[in-house]
């Protein structure tokens, strides 16, 4: 094994320590740290695949690890967070929509090693929704809720109206948008693999400069855009189905017109 394969395993257990570390903070009542802890082994985890890859030093250890460390970070640190939050007040049920994400969690994950271990090609995209967008975007309206209670203290942050006057709304809508993400999770809806994008591909002046503006964007409203960038994500995977459909319908009118 080359030294790559080392640095990439650091990242993943460093990813893995962050969730552990959200979980104690969930459970200490600090919300708001724990779910910039997910947030941040999100980072660590976007780097060991990348790591990994471009050493050339994949392996079976590598990907059981990281599904291990995305379990504990993506999966049950997000469950957590939300049980402290939301679900434990609604006692048995709570319980079980956080039960129903973990373990539907955990099956996105088991399936993509089955299929990783199977497949001969590298695809572009994953199937089913990746484990650290689900937990991401749990995190982000974690952070808009606890920024929506500073304000009620006398805090003042930069944010963008229309989406802290929904906060309380979407926050209602908690159990439901949880039972959504785990099923999402297992579907077989395409959704972007930035890691799993040749690192030799060239980005385009255009893409620059949507990177560029997506991170100022991100520095001047962080909380509301990091949950913005998050929702287009979730939903892209439902928008590529339905335009894939779509297309498909049409190729086949085609056909048969021209037949």
């Amino acid at each position: 094994m080359g030294i790559g394969i080392y640095i990439a395993s650091l990242f993943t257990i460093t990813n893995m320590g962050f969730g552990l570390y959200s979980i104690i903070c969930s459970a200490k009542g600090n919300y708001t740290l724990a779910a910039w802890l997910i947030l941040t082994a999100m980072f660590f985890d976007g780097f060991d695949g990348l790591i990994a890859r471009a050493t050339k030093n994949t392996s079976f250890l590598g990907v059981e690890l990281d599904s291990f460390s995305d379990l504990t970070s993506f999966c049950i640190a997000p469950a957590v967070l939300m049980y402290f939050i939301v679900l434990k007040n609604m006692s048995l049920p709570g319980l079980a929509v956080g039960f129903l994400y973990v373990v539907f969690g955990a099956l996105r994950l088991a399936r993509y090693n089955v299929r990783s271990y199977e497949a001969k090609t590298l695809t572009p995209y994953f199937e089913g929704l990746p484990t650290p967008a689900a937990g991401g975007i749990i995190a982000s309206i974690v952070l808009m809720f606890e920024l929506l209670q500073r304000f009620e203290q006398g805090v003042t942050a930069k944010t963008i109206p229309i989406i802290m006057e929904r906060i309380p709304v979407i926050f209602n809508f908690i159990p439901g948008i949880m039972i959504l993400l785990s099923f999402l999770m297992i579907t077989n809806l395409r959704y972007v693999g930035f890691s799993k994008m040749r690192t030799s591909k060239k980005i385009s002046l255009n893409m620059f400069i949507i990177l560029i503006v997506a991170v100022l964007l991100v520095i001047a409203y962080p909380e509301n855009m990091i949950f913005i960038m998050f929702s287009i994500y979730v939903l892209s995977g439902i928008f590529e189905y339905v335009w894939r459909m779509n297309h498909i319908q049409r190729e086949k009118v085609k056909i048969e017109k021209n037949g």
